[in-house]
């Protein structure tokens, strides 16, 4: 059960599922740093010590209530979670979720991918995006902030081992920054339709005839310098056919060539996912959630 007392700041709502318990702390400060709504989703499953891995999620208000999400398609968190607990192919977990704010380029803009970028290439990003990116922030706001409060509040198990970041589109990208920054909190990441082409618009067109070119060797070196070598983490990226993830071929393959030559392998601390036939969107990533909490979650191949 949580730890909630009598003055906690997280209030509880119904679970569209109707499993588990759902709490909602409102957008306000705490120690001075403005916070989003967070979505906090307990499970009805028991483990042995009371207490539950945690998955943190960008763009939380798409999560668990299709009327939160301007098309109505929610993740349905709640109930694939659940499902996937009742079959014994995950253990029971909790799901933070954290809101994007009226500036998620901003917030989620990728400061150590976008800092290898070459000076017209990154200009041209941060004019597209409205202003120079903060992951930065974000992700100190997630494990300096948000983290602690959810391990105060809530019986969460908080060991890295434990405790997993991830998002789709930009949300995606700035799960891999995190992990970049805080490899010691979080132990595996997933980025579904992982938006590392940068521009923002499917039909953006590039700046400079070098810009892709650019962006595939950012990223190279994003992965070798920054994110943490094989052994103690495990990475999901994925993309769709359709919509945006059309153009998404060459920066995928650049980061999977480059988590390769860290040492990890595709099928065990990897999972580089290919889906046809669909597209840039919640339904689709609801659809594949479960392939991704089993990966991040489930034992070891």
């Amino acid at each position: 059960m949580p730890l909630l007392g009598k003055r906690s700041e997280f209030g509880p709502i119904v679970a569209p599922s109707g499993r588990g318990a759902l709490y909602l702390r409102p957008a306000r400060p705490f120690q001075d740093v403005q916070v989003p709504d967070i979505f906090v989703w307990v499970p009805d499953g028991a483990t042995p010590d009371g207490r539950y891995p945690v998955i943190y999620a960008q763009d939380g208000q798409t999560l668990f209530e299709p009327e939160r999400v301007p098309f109505g398609v929610a993740w349905e968190f709640d109930r694939c979670a659940s499902r996937l607990a009742d079959d014994g192919l995950i253990p029971p977990v909790m799901v933070v979720g954290v809101a994007s704010s009226c500036d998620r380029l901003l917030d989620y803009g990728p400061e150590q991918i976008l800092s290898r970028l070459g000076g017209v290439s990154r200009r041209a990003v941060e004019d597209r995006h409205g202003g120079k990116p903060r992951s930065g922030a974000y992700a100190r706001r997630l494990v300096d902030v948000i983290k602690p409060m959810i391990d105060r509040h809530f019986p969460t198990r908080s060991e890295r081992a434990q405790t997993f970041v991830m998002g789709a589109s930009m949300g995606g990208v700035a799960a891999a920054e995190c992990l970049a920054l805080y490899p010691q909190t979080f132990g595996g990441m997933a980025a579904l339709s992982g938006h590392f082409r940068l521009l923002p618009l499917d039909d953006d067109p590039p700046p400079s005839a070098d810009f892709a070119r650019d962006v595939v060797a950012a990223l190279g070196d994003f992965v070798r310098e920054d994110l943490p070598a094989a052994g103690e983490h495990r990475i999901w990226l994925d993309r769709s056919e359709l919509g945006l993830d059309q153009h998404y071929g060459p920066a995928h393959h650049a980061i999977e060539t480059a988590l390769k030559d860290r040492g990890y392998m595709i099928g065990d601390d990897l999972v580089c996912h290919f889906y046809p036939g669909v597209g840039h969107d919640e339904g689709a990533w609801r659809a594949r959630l479960s392939d991704v909490l089993a990966f991040l979650l489930g034992p070891l191949a």
